[in-house]
């Protein structure tokens, strides 16, 4: 393994060495260099020795001085991400039609984003001089999918081999991790979930998240799961809690969404602690709620709407805000109605409630947009405003509804 450099720019100590644009560094400090994160560690040396392989065949090797590290100046080459080679048989990206985005077919499960991202894996594409390297370089904390600890069930839930082994390693590596389990009715639940959450606390987890399965109208020939219902949501929660009361564990986190469809009180802003996954639905609702309670009571503006999800849009109406008035909880017909958060709406079902309705200004929050304007059907929002013919304003954080409120 190397890492290609793929420039290198005024003043670089390496020209002095007669290392060039395609050349590969090799190792630091004697330590195998992975990737990009491996020199960020290996160049916090005072001595950093480099071995450089050459584009034109060859190494060289010389070492650079912690007080020359501002000199190296050289940039790399993007990294091509890992792919997932699991069979989950819940796996979102199954159940996507055609005509989206094209990078959201591809099946991501890459440590470094992990590391940079907070992107969840599962460690089945690592083997162990991979593990070793993440242990070596300090690359943690890592989110990790674990869905069970058991072996067996890991097996199914999975599709592969995938023991609970790679996670004790990195554990034992001093990694710290992030846990995530999908809960599958039925499948790893139950007791199942008890034995997660009693090891997640054994071993001492910065966070454990329960999220829901997600499920679209496109499952032919897949696993049939059972939907969690408003009685199923409520009794995991209680079950849930009542077992972090009994074993002192506060660190298990259940999604927004549980709490919408079991229609509970969402929990105060203590229950979040430092809101660790709160790019995975958990604690949104309760930062929504925190953020706007100073203007709850006030009406949107004449011609205005705000378009959302059914269970986040439900939530705002049963609970008064705005008046319940210009709230369009949008039922989602491009995936389902079983999907029912708003970073999933498409544009597609956007364009037709503003179309249907007679607003002339269509408030809708960025998650609908990926860092490049694009929603998940591939449109900008230029694209939605002429399709619609209405005026559409995203609202980049929770704050900025206030300037449509009368």
């Amino acid at each position: 393994m190397s890492v290609k450099i793929s420039k290198i720019e005024k003043g670089s100590i390496f020209k002095k060495y007669s290392v060039s644009e395609g050349d590969r560094i090799v190792s630091i400090n004697g330590r195998e260099i992975f990737d990009f994160l491996g020199v960020l560690y290996e160049t916090s040396f005072e001595r950093m020795r480099f071995i450089i392989k050459k584009k034109t065949g060859g190494l060289t090797e010389f070492e650079v001085l912690k007080k020359d590290y501002g000199k190296i100046k050289v940039q790399f080459d993007e990294f091509e991400r890992r792919r997932c080679n699991n069979r989950c048989i819940f796996c979102f990206v199954d159940q996507n039609p055609e005509g989206l985005r094209k990078s959201l077919y591809f099946k991501d499960d890459d440590y470094r984003e992990s590391f940079e991202y907070g992107n969840f894996i599962t460690l089945s594409n690592l083997n162990n001089k991979l593990l070793l390297n993440i242990i070596e370089h300090k690359i943690s904390p890592l989110y990790i999918s674990v869905h069970s600890v058991d072996n067996s069930l890991r097996r199914r839930i999975f599709g592969i081999e995938n023991g609970i082994e790679k996670i004790e390693k990195l554990l034992n590596g001093g990694i710290r991790i992030h846990g995530q389990v999908v809960l599958m009715r039925n499948i790893n639940d139950g007791k199942y979930l008890e034995e997660t959450i009693k090891y997640a606390q054994e071993k001492r987890f910065l966070s454990l998240g329960i999220v829901p399965l997600g499920l679209t109208n496109y499952r032919k020939d897949l696993t049939e799961f059972t939907p969690i219902d408003k009685d199923y949501a409520k009794n995991l929660i209680d079950i849930v809690e009542n077992l972090k009361e009994k074993i002192g564990y506060k660190k298990v986190y259940i999604a927004d969404e549980f709490f919408l469809k079991a229609q509970m009180k969402i929990p105060p802003k203590s229950y979040y602690h430092s809101f660790p996954q709160y790019e995975n639905g958990i604690g949104m609702v309760r930062n929504f709620i925190e953020e706007t309670v100073k203007f709850k009571d006030k009406k949107l503006k004449k011609g205005y709407a705000i378009v959302t999800g059914k269970s986040f849009g439900d939530f705002l109406i049963k609970n008064f805000y705005f008046k319940s008035e210009g709230i369009l909880p949008l039922v989602n017909t491009f995936f389902g109605d079983m999907v029912t958060v708003t970073g999933l709406l498409t544009a597609s079902d956007i364009i037709k409630i503003m179309r249907e309705t007679d607003y002339k200004n269509y408030l809708i929050y960025k998650s609908v947009f990926n860092i490049d304007g694009l929603t998940l059907d591939n449109f900008t929002k230029k694209d939605i405003i002429k399709r619609s013919g209405k005026n559409l304003i995203v609202l980049e954080k929770n704050i900025d509804i206030k300037r449509y409120l009368l």
